[in-house]
């Protein structure tokens, strides 16, 4: 099962003939150790050089092509990545981080059916990976699959109790639910450990903001949303969710501000334009909406060729 999809992936994106069938070669334990020892320090452009030429001379090594999939991965060189974790593991397929790395990859290439198979195989593989549950759950809580994403990052706080985005997109899987008391525990307790991290992130209370606007919770949500700026101001979603908040309020001029904020940061997000023109329209401000829907209507009309 593992080789056959192994030679789907290798069809569907991998350039060059099947590695399956190579002889094993015998790897230089060293040059292993002190790529593993620069991997582990961050030293991802420097290594990705040296890992090039020894799998050029080690084609059949199946750990240093890992090493190497690991490493495009995060230089984002998503297609490379691919392509020599798939041949890794046509040469070792019970190694579960090639599977969890491999996941990552098709997730982001948007082959969501082949990275859950990915996910959970390196589950299977390795049942104690809080990453490996993570992603699955972040990736069936995308698909609607809300129960299973539940168990998933149930999984994740179980296996690791300070990953703190296990918490608050607990909160969204409840939430989505249904479960408010849930919800409301798990991005409280989210909050919590991000307050104790040397650098918070303002994605806790992002999201925490988000479901107090499906609420219809505007003042809480305002108070997180502007908790997350103070933060970090450079998240586009934030000022979004924020201007979502002050339109609730009857707050129409700060939902202005804050959705021309989002724009500075994100303008290509066509949701923005489309909201920003009708809040002009309801302020009476004709000329500013009908720009903001001639710049909607050009970025729908750009990604409309993309699509074909």
């Amino acid at each position: 099962m593992v080789r056959s999809l192994c030679a789907l992936i290798a069809l569907l994106f991998v350039a060059g003939p099947c590695a399956i069938g190579l002889p094993e070669a015998d790897d230089n334990e060293a040059a292993i150790h002190s790529f593993d020892t620069q991997i582990e320090a961050g030293n991802y452009t420097d290594v990705s050089g040296l890992l090039e030429a020894y799998v050029q001379a080690h084609p059949s090594s199946w750990r240093a092509l890992y090493q190497l999939g690991y490493v495009y991965f995060r230089l984002h060189k998503i297609q490379e990545s691919l392509t020599m974790l798939s041949k890794s593991l046509e040469r070792n397929e019970q190694f579960a981080s090639a599977h969890k790395i491999l996941g990552f990859d098709l997730n982001i290439m948007g082959r969501q059916d082949l990275a859950i198979a990915e996910l959970k195989k390196a589950i299977q593989l390795d049942p104690k990976s809080a990453e490996s549950h993570y992603e699955l759950g972040r990736i069936l809580f995308e698909q609607g699959f809300y129960s299973a994403s539940v168990e998933q990052f149930c999984a994740t706080e179980a296996l690791s109790p300070g990953f703190v985005k296990a918490y608050h997109n607990l909160g969204l899987a409840y939430a989505a639910l249904g479960d408010n008391t849930k919800a409301i525990a798990q991005f409280k307790k989210g909050l919590e450990l991000n307050a104790m991290a040397d650098r918070p992130s303002a994605w806790p209370l992002i999201d925490f903001g988000t479901y107090y606007n499906l609420q219809s919770d505007f003042m809480h949500a305002k108070e997180m949303l502007q908790r997350a700026i103070a933060i970090d101001g450079s998240w586009d979603q934030a000022f979004d969710e924020l201007a979502k908040a002050y339109r609730g309020l009857g707050q129409t001029e700060l939902a202005i501000e804050s959705l021309n904020r989002a724009i500075a940061i994100n303008p290509n997000k066509l949701a923005y334009h489309y909201a920003l023109a009708a809040l002009y329209r309801k302020t009476g401000q004709s000329a500013a909406a009908m720009q903001e829907l001639k710049a909607y209507a050009q970025l729908k009309r750009a990604a409309d060729s993309k699509e074909r």
